[in-house]
């Protein structure tokens, strides 16, 4: 047991490695009385926190890599004790820690580009190559839930250059600081959100400025919407109809459903459009890392280089060298990254912006 405001939590932990596979089916048995237990004991108002296994990480291995990788201290007391302080530092060490890239994606012919497996994802944030929205924000999802957070993946559209239904993906925290409330976690999107962001407003959220960035979120005609202004480099104009959507100066990110689902085979359908068909994302047609090393952004967008300055503004200057010159500067900027990966996006880059 934990304390948590002075009130007792008690932590289940459900462990999927032997001798518990040896005895499944009693497991099995056993799990509507253990539910039964755990609703009883919170009508007695204990805190219930269930650690349990994902299919990506053991509550362990979830512990580990946010404490080690992500550089988060006193993970396992602040599932009790500090909750939505500890929920706002992963989504900040997801995005300062791991790159926003399409590297990995870029570095296949189209024909061989597909949806990347929990394998393939696990890897590429272990070494901290890190992906695109389906990689992070998934990987966020299951370091959640292997914490026991109460955490749901939600469907949403990024209208930056496209409109391509559902290319995006959020993730969804309930019961965080009290029963009933809801935060979004947006680890993944290229733009810094170096915080969760509560729900619970009527129309829309706070104000905020992280980095480069003016945002917020509202609630228009039944969709969650981003809304970006002062820094954002999003085109406002000679894009297909559907696309740009501007409220009061506040141009749309993206929109998407208020309520999700635990099950990412939801996803799966969506997602292999967008790994698979070049009009699904831009990220088939442009070469794109970006890292928030101290939270401070650092991205390069084909062969340009665009570095915050200390006002807080983006500087873009071209990078020279050809393809020599632009492979040693993505590497010397983003060592996590492969540097045969490098080459090889590179040049299919090239091939595409010729064509």
């Amino acid at each position: 047991s934990l304390y948590e405001r002075g009130k007792p939590v008690l932590v289940f932990r459900e462990n999927p490695v032997p001798p518990f596979k040896s005895i499944s089916s009693n497991f099995k048995l056993q799990r509507p009385v253990q539910y039964y237990c755990l609703h009883l004991l919170k009508t007695f108002g204990l805190s219930i926190i269930v650690i349990m296994a994902t299919e990506m990480f053991t509550p362990d291995e979830a512990e580990n890599f946010i404490s080690n990788k992500l550089k988060v201290k006193n993970v396992r007391e602040r599932t009790a004790s500090d909750r939505k302080g500890l929920l706002d530092d992963i989504a900040v060490a997801m995005q300062t820690e791991l790159l926003f890239q399409n590297v990995h994606l870029m570095s296949f012919p189209l024909e061989k580009r597909h949806r990347p497996t929990l394998e393939e994802i696990k890897a590429d944030v272990l070494s901290g190559a890190g992906g695109l929205c389906y990689n992070l924000n998934v990987t966020t999802f299951y370091l959640l839930k292997a914490l026991g957070f109460d955490a749901e993946l939600v469907h949403a559209t990024c209208t930056s250059t496209v409109l391509f239904p559902n290319n995006h993906i959020l993730v969804h925290v309930r019961n965080v600081e009290k029963p009933g409330d809801k935060f979004l976690v947006e680890t993944a999107l290229g733009f810094p959100t170096f915080r969760v962001i509560s729900l619970d407003f009527e129309k829309e959220s706070p104000e905020f400025r992280d980095s480069f960035l003016e945002y917020k979120y509202i609630k228009h005609e039944g969709q969650l919407l981003r809304m970006q202004r002062h820094g954002d480099p999003l085109p406002r104009s000679n894009l297909p109809e559907g696309v740009v959507f501007v409220l009061d100066g506040w141009r749309r990110m993206y929109y998407s459903d208020m309520s999700g689902t635990t099950d990412l085979k939801d996803f799966y359908s969506d997602f292999d459009k967008v790994f698979e068909n070049p009009k699904g994302s831009p990220f088939h047609l442009s070469l794109r890392i970006i890292g928030f090393p101290g939270k401070r952004t650092v991205m390069v967008v084909n062969d340009k280089k665009k570095i915050e300055n200390d006002s807080g503004d983006l500087e873009t200057t071209d990078i020279l060298g050809g393809d020599e010159g632009l492979a040693a500067e993505v590497k010397r900027l983003f060592p996590n990254l492969s540097e045969e990966n490098i080459k090889l996006a590179i040049a299919n880059w090239r091939a595409v912006s010729r064509s």
